[in-house]
């Protein structure tokens, strides 16, 4: 019994070794440039040491369990399991050093007219996050593509090439490696999640669990909860941009699939800033093509797209024909049903009334109970008198919802 409990301490702190060993890696060079040209080749490079650290765990754990046990097939097994939560251990943390600094968005080229387009009333100013996908397309190692839509009016109507940050927040569920070298959920604190029996729950039950059950750990920098874009805009028109999802391949980061993630970007430009949320999944090939959509703006009381659930990608237009945007679909008028994806991030201090936008011009579309459970898809923010006021797009879990003041929400703990 004392060989076995020594044997795991010492494959334990290999593995710390090599970990720690990894984490004295950067991405930068001593001058503070950037040590590769794309997130491939800093993937690539880094992985190469969880390769090796995997191997060599694998290699330790064999040789130790052929020496207590004696049986060959046991040493197989145990340098597999080893081997493989070793690997994805190390490689979770070259895949947030990489992709937190060789990420960055395109714009969506539009159908352009030759015809000017037709004078329009000047708007007021201010930012609008208009939409937020999710594609999840082609084979298992193909990065999930981010797209929204964004349009701001400046408050100088001649204003142009203003600047403008996109913040961008990946989350991945929160798991770790047990003493038996399976991948199990953990809670914040890194903790074990175990189910109503006490039993640990492995990292592939992710996907069948309610979404407010689960943590996430943030793919960003060491001390950051996202990367910042830095980019040029301009006014008066509804821009695309699409955002590459930085993935490892999945033959590098053998992950059990599918695994949930979450995306929320935020758009700051001089003093406004909205921003959205959306959840979906890494997925296999064979569950391709997904696409996964936030919660959409309310217009004119008609509400487009869907709720933050996976759709099947449209089908691609023939070769031999034009490409033509493809139509948003619309939802019935009905209320949606209740989902289990819905994951509440906050509660009503009291009952208040919601409206249909946070603008001086915005109407009463219904009000919600105290301590109603809601989940907040979209913040901007106002300055009255010289004081910043927060307001926040907010629906519960049968769909209903508006715009309110973020003062009104107590967090969820």
């Amino acid at each position: 019994m004392k060989r076995y409990i020594c044997a795991r301490v010492f494959k334990r702190l290999t593995a710390t070794v090599v970990l720690v060993a990894y984490l004295a890696s950067c991405t930068h060079m001593p001058s503070g440039q950037k040590a590769f040209d794309t997130f491939e080749q800093c993937i690539a490079a880094n992985l190469g040491l969880a390769t090796a650290g995997g191997f060599a765990i694998g290699a330790l754990g064999k040789s130790l369990a052929k020496q207590i046990t004696g049986d060959r097939g046991t040493a197989n097994a145990v340098a597999v399991s080893a081997g493989v939560a070793a690997a994805v251990m190390i490689g979770m943390t070259a895949w947030r050093k990489c992709a937190a600094v060789y990420n960055t968005s395109e714009p969506i080229a539009k159908p352009t007219s030759a015809q000017p387009p037709p004078a329009v009333q000047r708007r007021r100013p201010g930012l609008s996050l208009d939409k937020l996908d999710v594609r999840v397309e082609g084979t298992e190692n193909d990065p999930p593509i981010p797209e929204f839509d964004i349009t701001f009016v400046a408050e100088d109507a001649a204003a142009k090439d203003i600047k403008a940050r996109f913040r961008h927040k990946v989350e991945i569920v929160r798991f770790k490696a047990d003493d038996n070298d399976r991948l199990i959920l953990a809670d914040a604190a890194g903790e074990t999640l175990r189910d109503g029996s006490g039993r640990p729950i492995p990292l592939e039950a992710a996907m069948r669990m309610p979404r407010e059950r689960l943590h996430w750990v943030t793919i960003a920098e060491e001390g950051k909860d996202d990367y910042v874009e830095e980019v040029i805009i301009q006014q008066g028109i509804r821009a695309g941009y699409r955002h590459k999802l930085q993935i490892p391949p999945r033959a590098q980061l053998p992950l059990p699939l599918p695994v949930p993630m979450r995306y929320t970007v935020t758009v700051e430009v001089e003093q406004f800033k909205s921003a959205r949320t959306v959840d979906f999944a890494l997925l296999g090939t064979g569950e391709r093509p997904k696409r996964f959509s936030a919660v959409a703006e309310q217009r004119g009381g008609e509400r487009q797209a869907s709720p933050a659930a996976p759709q099947a990608a449209p089908p691609a237009a023939a070769p031999s024909a034009p490409v033509a945007p493809a139509p948003r679909v619309e939802e019935p008028k009905a209320a949606p049903a209740a989902t289990p994806t819905f994951a509440a991030t906050h509660v009503l201090k009291r009952g208040v009334p919601v409206y249909d936008e946070a603008t001086v011009k915005r109407k009463s579309v219904g009000r919600l109970n105290k301590d109603t459970p809601v989940r907040v898809e979209e913040r901007t923010e106002f300055r009255i008198n010289n004081r910043a006021v927060e307001w926040v797009k907010v629906v519960t879990r049968t769909g209903a919802g508006g715009w309110l003041q973020a003062s009104e929400l107590a967090e969820i703990k």
